[in-house]
């Protein structure tokens, strides 16, 4: 057999470098068809020993170029933004090509129209794995890991983030907004800041209490479907919290085709503004609870955003090309079997994630546990 041929829709972005980087250091050989609709003059691929070949082209204007592209692949990840317009039509490219897709979607409503697509993917015999970044993606995969190893029962999973300031750059800042004003249904468009229910919340050093807020986000509508949980929650929050109440105000902006533009230029100047500021990393924590009794995973680091979301993108994808994705039909990322990621995830990533565990009950920490040994019981248990 050749390689696997690997085709990367939005490859000129940031994510795309830690979903190289990531692949790059598997030892899975594969070919890389890397595509976006311009690549930097000084844009480098950094992917270890695979096989590269770009691709400029625009996919929109040129449908017909995208389908020959993808009737050569094994596998297509979609790094395009925003999801809420591209998503669904990249999705119905791969179901009419007939090849398995990856993508990080982070779009409440998005994922709601790609969820859309599953009978489609179905009947063409195509497995779809939307929302394999960080968050949603690891957050998913954790969320199952805890579902497996708690009594049985009905779940609650709370998932609360924030991230550095520094890292919102291009695509992330008009999604940003659009969390906020998808966060909480309203009759009259954005919800008050009110509506949205900012607490602070202690994240494991160096990230400390920071300021998060309600926001909608995948999880929220996946676990229910897919797992046993009957109640999500998602909140996040910036670093340092100015860019909170910044990415409130910018998603008050009103609609029209200078929107996206003016919010990117409002939240450059503040970032410029900041510029000297020692960038403070990114936390994480997921709480799942069955009754009395939880488990928490907790992370505070200084792992770039492109990083802690192409890299589990990378892990997703060698899952999927392993076969490994319960499909056809379009599935998250909380279907996955924890030890499939996380073996995956091992062969991509750079390490020093600094996840935390701990069973918890009534919401205090009762003991820590090693999430090996999670994995451990699990696959015994099966």
């Amino acid at each position: 057999m050749g390689k696997p041929t690997v085709v990367v829709l939005g490859a000129g972005g940031a994510q795309a470098s830690g979903l190289f980087r990531g692949l790059g250091r598997s030892a899975t050989k594969l070919r890389l068809i890397c595509c976006d609709r311009r690549f930097r003059d000084d844009w480098v691929i950094e992917a270890g020993n695979q096989e590269v070949k770009q691709i400029e082209f625009d996919l929109l204007a040129d449908p017909a170029k995208l389908h020959g592209i993808l009737s050569e692949a094994d596998l297509v990840v979609n790094l395009t933004g925003p999801y809420y317009t591209l998503g669904p039509v990249i999705l119905d490219a791969a179901i009419a090509a007939g090849i398995d897709y990856v993508d990080i979607c982070d779009d409440a409503d998005a994922t709601e129209l790609l969820l859309q697509r599953d009978e489609a993917a179905r009947t063409a015999g195509v497995t779809a794995l939307i929302g394999m970044g960080s968050a949603p993606g690891t957050t998913n995969v954790l969320v199952r890991l805890a579902l497996d190893s708690l009594p049985a029962g009905d779940a609650s999973a709370s998932i609360t983030w924030c991230v550095d300031a520094a890292d919102m750059v291009g695509a992330v800042v008009p999604h940003f907004a659009h969390s906020f004003s998808t966060a909480v249904p309203t009759a009259d468009g954005t919800p008050t800041w009110q509506e949205l229910e900012p607490q602070r919340v202690k994240f494991p050093e160096p990230v400390g209490e920071q300021l998060v807020v309600t926001l909608s986000h995948p999880e929220v509508t996946t676990l229910p479907r897919f797992t046993r949980v009957t109640e999500a929650k998602n909140r996040g929050g910036l670093i340092p919290e100015d860019f909170t109440h910044l990415g409130w105000v910018i998603s008050r902006l009103p609609e029209g085709r200078n929107r996206t533009a003016a919010m990117q230029a409002i939240f450059e100047t503040a970032r410029t503004h900041h510029a000297d500021r020692e960038p403070v990393g990114a936390g994480l924590i997921v709480d799942v609870r069955v009754g009395s009794e939880g488990i928490s995973f907790l992370s505070g680091g200084k792992m770039s955003q492109e990083d802690a979301t192409g890299t589990p993108a990378a892990a997703g994808a060698l899952v999927a090309l392993q076969g490994r994705v319960p499909g056809p039909g379009v599935v998250s990322p909380e279907v996955l079997n924890p030890a499939d990621f996380f073996a995956s995830l091992r062969e991509v990533s750079a390490g020093g994630g600094g996840m935390t565990a701990y069973r918890t009950r009534d919401g205090e920490i009762v003991e820590h546990v090693r999430i090996r040994d999670l994995l451990t019981a699990r696959v015994t248990a099966s």
